[in-house]
């Protein structure tokens, strides 16, 4: 009796011990260490999921075999917390999950979803969406390229949710709920603000004296540059260090300003601010460490600009697809009160074809010079 007490009141079997963990990352880490992607069937999954081959034996089987994974890591999703222990006291060299899996365990639960959907599950195969959008969210802690893991991981599933929206049967029930779950998850945006946020803190504490080596180092690619900025560091003192802070706090206040604006006004402040430091380095020693540690902001700014455009276009088509599983035709306009367009802040273009519909925004990606198209398909 004695040793059943002591075995039941050990900490291991407390309550606070079950499955699944209160922090999601604890089984993403798990997942990630445990699935071992195989070099000769990730060209599959990926050509399975985009519909560009069929289900096979050898596909079936590999799913088959990585379903403990699949489940983990749906299992995560669920989970509200997610903390992945990252020691932001090291600013610009904090160490970072390994979030290359994240790709890898994509192709995985997307071609499962595939997988469901072709078997005629359809309202599991956009759980496991559901699920993706949820591990983007997960995966989007302040350091930039985590914002960017996560941004792949989103627009990959918007691909995913648009091909099987386009061969489903209409399914006022099915589409309903899929509705009311992208509602939930706007509840909780991906959102850039708080990489913006942390890409301050971080470049701070890496202008130490202390760090600054270390952090010039790993963060730049460019010798010949790499070399000026470490002779001057060498020699510079306390307030070289606190000029560089002033000037990067001032232009990070301009960035912040400019991912607020209009998207026109936006891409022009951005143009300039990128080039900025870079311009001012050999006559402005205050804009040495801003030239290190500043990343290409508009390269960020058109990618978030085009995820919003893609998830509001998605979100639309779903109220469209809506409309014509309640009343048996596509919509002749689309209803008001639905999302813009974030490159004009006009409502998308609407337009039915021959197979479906298009939605177009009004404003042109001024990175390619056009409007982006999104077309959607309809089961006959």
């Amino acid at each position: 009796m004695g040793l059943l007490f002591a075995v039941t009141s050990a900490p291991w079997a407390s309550p606070a011990a079950a499955y699944p963990p209160d922090n999601a990352a604890v089984l993403y880490y798990q997942a990630f260490m445990l699935y071992q992607a195989e070099d000769e069937i990730k060209p599959m999954l990926d050509d399975y999921w985009h519909g560009q081959i069929k289900l096979n034996e050898t596909l079936e089987a590999y799913l088959a075999k990585n379903r403990p994974v699949i489940d983990m890591v749906l299992d995560a999703t669920r989970i509200d917390r997610c903390d992945w222990g990252l020691d932001y006291s090291q600013g610009t060299e904090v160490l970072l999950p390994p979030h290359n899996q994240a790709r890898n365990i994509f192709f995985l639960i997307a071609a499962e979803a595939t997988m469901q959907f072709d078997q005629g599950h359809t309202r599991t195969a956009l759980e496991h969406c559901i699920a993706m959008y949820r591990m983007a969210r997960h995966l989007n802690e302040r350091p930039l390229i985590c914002y960017l893991v996560g941004v792949a991981i989103n627009a990959a599933t918007h691909k995913c949710v648009t091909r099987f929206l386009s061969r489903m049967p209409p399914d006022a029930e099915t589409l309903t709920w899929l509705q009311s779950e992208l509602a939930e998850l706007d509840k909780q945006p991906f959102a850039i603000e708080p990489v913006l946020k942390w890409k301050r803190e971080a470049g701070i504490v890496s202008m130490s004296p202390d760090k600054i080596g270390n952090a010039v180092q790993a963060g730049l690619d460019d010798c010949d540059f790499k070399t000026k900025v470490l002779e001057l560091v060498r020699t510079a003192d306390v307030q070289f260090y606190t000029r560089n802070i002033a000037y990067w706090n001032d232009f990070m206040d301009h960035v912040k300003a400019a991912f607020a604006m209009p998207y026109p006004q936006a891409y022009a402040e951005l143009q300039k601010l990128d080039k900025k430091p870079c311009e001012e380095f050999d006559t402005n020693p205050d804009a040495t460490l801003t030239a290190c540690f500043a990343p290409e902001f508009l390269r960020i700014y058109a990618l978030s600009i085009r995820l919003d455009a893609h998830s509001k276009a998605l979100r639309i088509a779903v109220e469209v697809y809506l409309s014509r599983a309640r009343t048996g035709q596509l919509p002749e306009s689309l209803p008001e009160g639905l999302p813009h367009d974030p490159f004009s802040g006009e409502p998308f273009q609407y337009e039915k074809t021959a197979n479906g519909f298009i939605l177009r925004c009004v404003g042109k990606d001024l990175d390619k010079n056009e409007p982006y198209t999104f077309e959607y398909g309809i089961k006959k």
